[in-house]
């Protein structure tokens, strides 16, 4: 049963406890970020990290 959380945020993204897998292979567990106005972030890592996978959802 998903339970979606009412707490009520400022934030421009929020991402809490996101899960992506492909044929079972687990490209992003547990994924949470919290993107505020006027803030900037950079996603880095080597190839294979997810980063793309993770802009695409």
């Amino acid at each position: 049963m998903n339970v979606m959380d009412t707490r009520a945020t400022s934030a421009l993204l929020y991402l809490d406890g996101v899960h992506v897998s492909f044929d079972g292979f687990h490209a992003i567990n547990n994924l949470s970020l919290t993107l505020e106005p006027g803030e900037m972030r950079a996603i880095i890592g080597p190839n294979g990290a997810g980063k793309t996978t993770m802009m695409d959802i």
